[in-house]
């Protein structure tokens, strides 16, 4: 035998120790963590309950015990997608976890998935036949299928063994109402509610059915009842306050809230729920005068000071609300409370215009926290305002690792994609949203117009009829059912969709509108004329149908009535600088200049920033050969409108034609000094250096500007990129650069001359000759055209010679 000296015995005996004392530890805590957490649930205290399994979990992230009670709670708190997450991982490691199970098919029912709830069901009972729940999950399958009698011989078999089962008896009840057996229904709840006196299910039933009875009174002491039963749960006093708001009981339902802060104390949710209908039934400044001295007496509560913050923003009141959530960031510090309110100071900046002061805030809160989902997405937010695209997309991705299920930010992400011509991945982002939040409806129609771009029509019209299922009278879902019809030339259809619009929206002029324009579309201009004149008769201020009717009538070749509608319009309105433009538009059509001048002049008078005054005025000059006063035109109606790029590049198109290449580049130069950010200034001005200023330094200034629009998925943007990078001989990178034009935009013919033409500098003939011929037969004029010409000549020429 091995004999161990005395000195070392103590060591081992120490070291020993140690060792299960630290086992012993780390099994204590989690114990003890555990325990607290299921007494903490029983006592329905959710929140901390899900804290100290958090705690376990900490600990032994494989606890699969802790995990499922992790799900329960959060299942109870309501946050459904952190509850299945959980009960899924503990069905990954635990192949006979019978609850996990049961809930997720509880869960799948709930949200309408009956194949996916059976199927957990199966595995229930494959576990445990005689598992009661497994019975009435079963049960409930076959009754969402309108499979009755199974499902009924699921519950008597399951009732067969526990008569008292509230779930079982729930869906007995449930099953006995369908069928209209109210009474039986009643029966059956008010007896397993004594059965089971601190069960609420029952009674929230109950409640239901005397609702939908009339039984008002008997519904208001049912759930007077449930309160009573379950006296801390904020839920059930809030279903009564609903109730009685829905039955004209204002001062009652005040009580129930009140009554809730008093037995709450530590609720912020019961003071937040009484600050809300204080807002919606009183007026939001009785709801900030109850509100302050709450926030005296929980100085550490900083949701009740956010709640006062969103009142103020409301109102209005942004200097105080300034105020209140720098007092968060003041007494926080640097915790998470100061992120979230800076956060929202920096979305009040942006509000009152202070960008710049929102912009250094969001980039502190960066630096402090890189993973902050708020400040990204703020951030995120400023890149795609600016068309700053690469950024943007980082930013919304950033967002959507940490909260893959973030509606707002895949939105966000999808309209960037869609900026950047992206329509795959803008659709694929769009179809999570909609996986995610299937009711909606703004959702669903932005994706079925993505796919309706796609060429995918079977799919886009399932998913309008899947909101005109939902809700048959959807004015967006009706509408974009239009435009759908009308793409597809399916006139009958078109116009029976706007019939419903006008039978649903009576009130409107929509409908009617856009009978007329499927008239227009189906050739049958006459009859859009009176679609039109109902829709301004519903709305005599719409901009809309007053454009296309006079669109219609000049169509018609009846400039007469077209002046005699919009005189009549300007008698009874004139301030309507539309009606105006209109009128100068149809005095420019019948070559009336001055005419068409004075009424473009009074349409600036009444609306000095809005461009389409100035350029038709332009164009009338330009139709009189006076040139000087069209530049002046376009020239004022540049500062007036703060740089609109439409004049802008009408503007310079004047000095090209006239060969002042130099005034041209000017005018681009100011575009872009005036807006730095605008992807379509810089666009511009690189643009035309490259090919009108002849020395080396602007074509490697041109370069330089171009560089960000390498990086944008937009064809003409590329396209100017390519060009240059050609001009400096740099044909690899020009060819990139064009292929992905190409891919984009196929039709363009200068940006297959463009390719043409780099292919032909790296003598490839036969690709270049594939790309010049496509320009050319384009039959469209563009800068190039008689070098591409010549060029397919010289090709066809050396083939020749070489033949």
């Amino acid at each position: 035998m091995l004999q161990t000296a005395p000195g070392m015995k103590k060591l081992l005996i120490v070291a020993l120790a140690s060792v299960l004392t630290a086992c012993g530890g780390s099994d204590g805590r989690k114990a003890k963590y555990m325990d607290e957490g299921k007494q903490l649930f029983a006592a329905g205290d959710y929140q901390k309950a899900q804290l100290s399994f958090k705690n376990v979990l900490q600990i032994d992230p494989k606890d699969i015990e802790a995990r499922y009670q992790m799900a329960e709670a959060s299942s109870k708190l309501g946050e459904l997608q952190n509850a299945v997450s959980q009960y899924l991982a503990v069905i990954n490691e635990d192949p006979k976890h019978l609850m996990s199970r049961l809930r997720m098919g509880q869960i799948y029912l709930l949200v309408n998935k009956a194949d996916e709830a059976e199927k957990m069901a199966k595995e229930v009972q494959a576990i445990d036949p005689e598992n009661i729940e497994g019975m009435v999950l079963m049960a409930g399958v076959f009754a969402f299928k309108n499979n009755t009698d199974s499902a009924i011989t699921q519950i008597e078999a399951a009732l067969k063994k526990q008569p008292d089962d509230a779930q079982a008896n729930l869906l007995l009840a449930s099953l006995n109402a369908r069928t209209g057996k109210i009474d039986q229904a009643i029966a059956i709840l008010q007896k397993n509610s004594e059965k089971n006196p601190v069960n609420p299910a029952p009674l929230l039933m109950l409640a239901k059915l005397y609702t939908e009875t009339k039984a008002i009174d008997k519904a208001q002491q049912t759930l007077e009842a449930i309160i009573k039963v379950q006296p801390k749960q904020l839920e059930y006093r809030k279903r009564l306050a609903v109730f009685l708001l829905a039955n004209n009981q204002l001062d009652n339902a005040e009580v129930i809230l009140r009554e809730a802060v008093k037995e709450l104390p530590e609720d912020v949710n019961a003071k937040s729920m009484l600050i809300e209908f204080l807002v919606a039934k009183r007026t939001p400044e009785i709801a900030i005068t109850e509100l302050l001295p709450m926030i005296e007496q929980n100085p550490d509560k900083y949701d009740l000071r956010f709640i006062l913050a969103d009142l103020e923003l409301a109102q209005k009141h942004t200097v105080e609300a300034e105020q209140t959530l720098k007092e968060v960031v003041d007494l926080d510090k640097q915790g998470p409370q100061s992120i979230k309110a800076r956060n929202k100071l920096a979305r009040l900046y942006v509000v009152t215009k202070r960008v710049d002061e929102a912009k250094a805030l969001v980039k502190q809160i960066i630096e402090e926290n890189p993973r902050d989902v708020d400040a990204l997405s703020l951030r995120g937010e400023f890149s795609l305002a600016e068309r700053k695209i690469p950024e943007a997309i980082g930013d919304f991705r950033a967002v959507l690792v940490d909260q893959p299920q973030n509606v707002k930010v895949l939105k966000l992400l999808s309209a960037t994609h869609l900026m950047n011509n992206d329509s795959v991945l803008a659709r694929e982002n769009m179809e999570k949203v909609v996986e995610i939040a299937p009711n909606d409806e703004a959702a669903r129609l932005d994706l079925a117009n993505l796919l309706q771009q796609s060429g995918d029509t079977v799919r886009a019209a399932q998913q309008i009829n899947a909101v005109l299922k939902a809700n048959p009278n959807s004015k967006l879902g009706l509408e974009t059912a239009f435009k759908v019809f009308l793409t597809q030339k399916m006139w009958d259809k078109a116009q029976d969709t706007a019939k419903r619009i006008q039978e649903a929206f009576a009130d409107e002029g929509m409908g009617y509108f856009l009978s007329g324009l499927a008239f227009q579309a189906e050739g049958k201009v006459d009859k859009s004329v009176s679609a039109f004149e109902n829709s301004l008769s519903k709305q005599p201020e719409a901009i809309e149908p007053l454009t296309q009717l006079i669109k219609s009538y000049l169509a018609l070749k009846q400039s007469d009535k077209a002046l005699g509608k919009l005189n009549e319009i300007i008698k009874q309105q004139p301030k309507n600088f539309v009606a105006y433009n209109l009128l100068g538009s149809v005095y420019l059509n019948d070559k009336k200049f001055s005419d068409a001048i004075s009424a473009f002049k009074n349409a600036v008078s009444i609306k000095p920033e809005w461009p389409s005054s100035y350029r038709n005025m332009a164009l009338a000059y330009v139709a009189q050969s006076n040139k000087a006063e069209a530049i002046k035109a376009y020239q004022e109606g540049i500062v007036n409108t703060k740089g609109s790029m439409e004049l802008v590049n009408d503007l310079a198109i004047i000095y090209h034609r006239g060969g002042e290449h130099d005034k041209a580049v000017a005018v681009y130069e100011d575009a872009y000094k005036q807006q730095p950010e605008s992807m379509e200034a810089l666009n511009n001005l690189a643009s035309y250096l490259s090919d009108y200023v002849s020395d080396s330094a602007g074509l490697e200034r041109a370069a330089k500007l171009a560089e960000p629009l390498t990086k944008i998925n937009n064809p003409n943007m590329l396209d100017t990129a390519g060009w240059i990078a050609y001009k400096q001989g740099s044909y690899v990178k020009a060819q990139e650069l064009l292929s992905k034009v190409i891919a984009l935009d196929p039709g363009s013919g200068i940006s297959n001359y463009h390719l043409g033409m780099i292919y032909y500098k790296q003598n490839d003939t036969a690709k270049a000759r594939e790309y010049l011929q496509k320009a050319i037969d384009k039959k469209v004029d563009f800068i190039g055209i008689d070098t591409a010409k010549e060029t397919l000549k010289s090709i066809d020429s050396a083939g020749s010679a070489k033949g």
